[in-house]
């Protein structure tokens, strides 16, 4: 039974209260939040005492013996939260995106390897079925070497103001951190190098760039285009986005909920179609994060999400950044990332 302190309660805070609630192995030992209304909504939904309630980490941890925290603070507050954890001798799991800026993300994975502790990023779209099922078709060797990847994201979301809206490209530094994680999870390749440009449509609601196109070179030589925007006139997916995979044997196709996988053995003809189900999973989202992590911790191994594989997604993130804000293809990793990447056993 590991004990967990719960940092970020409220918002989407509020998904991992159940989690945790609902977990044979974790018991919450704390609950962090700055605003009351937070603590008292937590503490209805899953039963809590308000003493084990505090208003900051320090002050949690200075009361409460702990193995691990959750963080589901927004970005900005996930390097603090984090790095006091493991500093202190806990491990941490923290929601998605690692951190908000590169510097803080390089940050969280110096403590990690020079404290020895674990910290899981919370990459949930990887465990639902229709992704595990399209990774387990890819990495089965049906399509062959990859060569080329599109995916669109095309969604109309409006969060009614908050950070997001504020963010300078929003769909890029918040949400694209999902898609790029599963380029890496289904694909089982690196990024390299990336360009790509964004822009702001006249009607958008965001203060930032809120559509974009990159473009990743990959450690194979295959290209991935990636085509988003939050503030698009309509929901043209579902929230993984629309897939074109092509290998040497044929083509895989997401698209809603259906996964369909052309065979073209030879040049480009397709001779045979065939459409699978999505697998079930026993654990999904959350719920296998929390799984994955508790596991790792059991066997002394590195979950599959934690901050020594992540750095190579959210360094997607920022490199794509940095090439929208020059014009320029740029790499993914920068030579401090790669001297850090260097120091991982």
């Amino acid at each position: 039974m590991k004990r967990f302190i719960h940092v970020g309660v409220g918002g989407f805070g509020r998904v991992w209260v159940n989690v945790l609630k609902q977990s044979k192995s974790a018991k919450v030992v704390g609950l962090v939040d700055v605003r009351d209304e937070a603590l008292e909504a937590a503490c209805q939904t899953a039963g809590y005492d308000r003493k084990i309630c505090f208003k900051s980490l320090e002050e949690a941890l200075s009361r409460v013996k702990a193995d691990a925290i959750v963080t589901s603070t927004p970005p900005s507050f996930h390097r603090h939260d984090a790095c006091s954890a493991m500093k202190a001798g806990l491990d941490a799991i923290t929601e998605k995106p690692m951190s908000d800026s590169m510097e803080s993300c390089r940050a969280m994975l110096k403590t990690a390897i020079e404290t020895g502790r674990s910290c899981v990023v919370s990459q949930n779209y990887r465990y639902s079925p229709a992704m595990a099922t399209v990774a387990q078709i890819v990495r089965s060797g049906k399509l062959g070497r990859i060569g080329q990847v599109k995916l669109d994201f095309y969604m109309g979301v409006d969060f009614h103001g908050g950070f997001r809206h504020e963010m300078p490209y929003p769909v890029i530094i918040d949400m694209a951190i999902h898609h790029f994680d599963l380029i890496r999870y289904i694909t089982g390749l690196n990024a390299v190098a990336v360009s790509g440009a964004a822009w702001n449509p006249p009607w958008s609601n965001y203060k930032g760039n809120c559509s974009s196109t990159a473009l990743f070179e990959m450690n194979n030589g295959a290209r991935v285009l990636y085509n988003a925007s939050w503030c698009a006139k309509g929901a043209f997916c579902d929230w993984n986005g629309n897939w074109q995979i092509e290998g040497e044997k044929g083509t895989l196709l997401y698209q809603k909920g259906e996964i369909r996988l052309l065979h073209a053995p030879t040049l480009y003809a397709v001779k045979r179609e065939e459409i699978f189900p999505a697998r079930p999973l026993k654990l999904q989202g959350q719920a296998h994060i929390l799984h994955d992590f508790l596991r790792a911790a059991s066997k002394g191994s590195v979950a599959p999400t934690d901050v020594r594989d992540n750095i190579q997604s959210v360094a997607m993130v920022f490199a794509a950044v940095r090439a929208m804000e020059t014009g320029r293809k740029v790499k993914v990793l920068d030579e401090q990332t790669r001297a850090l990447a260097g120091r991982i056993k």
